[in-house]
């Protein structure tokens, strides 16, 4: 990690995300959708790891790890910038809302050199099976996190019965 990490959130949200225009209920309806997508990439990566596929786990995990951020961003009328940079914003963000602590968010910067490692190769890269493991745990305290500050979907009463 770069010495002028992790970026203060005003900086992050300044440099690195674009404010949404979107009304705050369709924000947290597109940040329910965002975790869920979350949830998917998280079985993805699940599956590989059992079925032996490292490589393609750690792109999934990575994927599982940034969305529930990307979902919190969203949810407080924020979006990323498709720029460099981005992904590391996602990583400081996360810390600078909450959702990691300092050991979760360099964690969560491995895993961000990690998949840029595994998907631009300059070298061959192999995760051991205990780092992969600590990688499945701590996107599962990220989407547990993100969770949390969602707030519950409304359910609307139900529709009014025939008289009979």
């Amino acid at each position: 990690m770069r010495g002028d990490r992790p970026v203060p959130l005003a900086a992050i949200e300044r440099d690195q995300m674009h404010q949404l225009v979107a009304r705050s209920a369709e924000n947290r309806s597109a940040a329910r959708r965002t975790l869920l997508e979350a949830r998917s990439f998280q079985t993805l990566a699940e599956l590989g790891l059992e079925t032996g596929l490292s490589l393609p786990a750690v792109s999934n995990f990575h994927e599982a790890a940034r969305l529930p951020v990307t979902a919190i961003a969203t949810l407080n009328g924020y979006r990323f910038r498709n720029a460099p940079g981005a992904h590391e914003a996602v990583v400081d963000y996360a810390l600078a809302i909450g959702i990691v602590d300092t050991t979760g968010h360099a964690q969560l910067d491995q895993l961000r050199q990690l998949r840029h490692d595994i998907n631009y190769p300059a070298d061959l890269v192999e995760p051991s099976r205990r780092e992969l493991d600590v990688i499945a745990s701590l996107v599962t305290s990220v989407i547990g996190s993100a969770s949390e500050k969602l707030p519950a979907p409304r359910i609307p009463p139900p529709p009014d019965q025939p008289r009979r």
